[in-house]
């Protein structure tokens, strides 16, 4: 999974990925205000979608998730990737 060019509009299911990356907050923005925009993570919401689409482990998305806040965006690794994952995967039925 790597970051991509957020999507023009979003979908229900994006609008969810939204919500839950940013209640997640990856990289801690809306700690530092919660003014911060909410299209701060738009850039995951297709690799996510895409990934879903596969229907990986909690464990598989949970590393994915590790990796592209390590390596797309230069930062140690999130808390709470299981957490998100979890999420992420009950958003699909």
């Amino acid at each position: 999974m790597q970051t991509s060019s957020p999507p023009r509009s979003l979908s229900p299911v994006a609008l969810r990925v939204r919500a839950v990356l940013n209640e997640w907050d990856p990289i801690g923005v809306h700690q530092i205000s919660r003014a911060w925009p909410d299209d701060e993570y738009d850039d995951l919401i297709l690799p996510i979608l895409e990934a879903l689409d596969v229907r990986p482990s909690v464990g598989e998305l949970a590393a994915e998730l590790r990796t592209v806040v390590e390596v797309d965006y230069g930062l140690p690794a999130p808390d709470g990737c299981h957490d998100a994952a979890r999420s992420f995967l009950a958003i699909v039925p």
